[in-house]
């Protein structure tokens, strides 16, 4: 994350003072944050870390949870209206260039629903159309290209198109989220549900000023 121009900064198992790309470099910037520029640190870590230490605030999860706790702050952030549906909607590069953003998410694209699940993206070939990927857009299937014309689909879609069942990415991504409520979500992670709240509050209070850092923490762990 950008820790000399962040508001709020994530980190999942590591931190600015230790565990990750030279302390030293990274050390005056996250001190200067938080006491020049009152940027909040939250660690989510079983370990009390000198980043722990010195962060807004340590939530001591248990080892291999990291997941349920990002999908707790999931469920939070959709339930409350909390995320970011211009850039969402953009399905390729010239839609999010139209909304001043220097890249896009595959948040829109249409997923086959398997037997067992979701499984790969649906094929425009697949339902008589042209292009790289599929997207839902005023009801309609619309095929586009990654780098063709701009593109906007529906964020939670879940229908059939000739006969093929299909979702979008978004739509998935929420059900997992929503398949525990936050406070189950905590108690796989032996916190708080207050914890979950707090840091997706304060995740989703800088719009485009915030990050999590992971790198070299539960990227790590076997569960991670």
């Amino acid at each position: 994350p950008d820790i000399m121009n962040a508001g709020c900064v994530v980190y999942f198992g590591t931190g600015g003072f230790e565990a990750n790309f030279g302390p030293p470099a990274l050390s005056e910037k996250l001190t200067a944050g938080l006491t020049e520029r009152g940027m909040k640190v939250f660690v989510i870590d079983p370990r009390f870390s000198k980043t722990a230490a010195k962060a807004t605030k340590w939530i001591p999860i248990k080892a291999g949870s990291d997941a349920a706790f990002a999908l707790g702050m999931g469920r939070y952030i959709i339930e409350n209206g909390r995320y970011d549906s211009n850039y969402l909607l953009a399905a390729n590069f010239n839609a999010a260039k139209a909304v001043k953003e220097t890249n896009f998410t595959t948040s829109t694209w249409l997923v086959k629903i398997e037997k067992d699940g979701p499984g790969a993206y649906l094929k425009p070939e697949e339902i008589g159309l042209t292009g790289e990927f599929v997207v839902m857009a005023d009801g309609k299937p619309v095929a586009g290209a990654e780098k063709g014309d701009a593109v906007t689909g529906t964020l939670f879609v879940d229908t059939e198109i000739n006969g093929i069942k299909v979702k979008s990415a978004f739509q998935i991504y929420k059900e997992s989220a929503f398949s525990k409520t936050v406070g189950q979500w905590a108690d796989i992670c032996g916190v708080p549900a207050s914890d979950v709240e707090l840091v997706a509050k304060e995740f989703t209070n800088y719009g485009k000023k915030t990050g999590i850092d992971f790198y070299r923490g539960s990227v790590q762990h076997t569960n991670g």
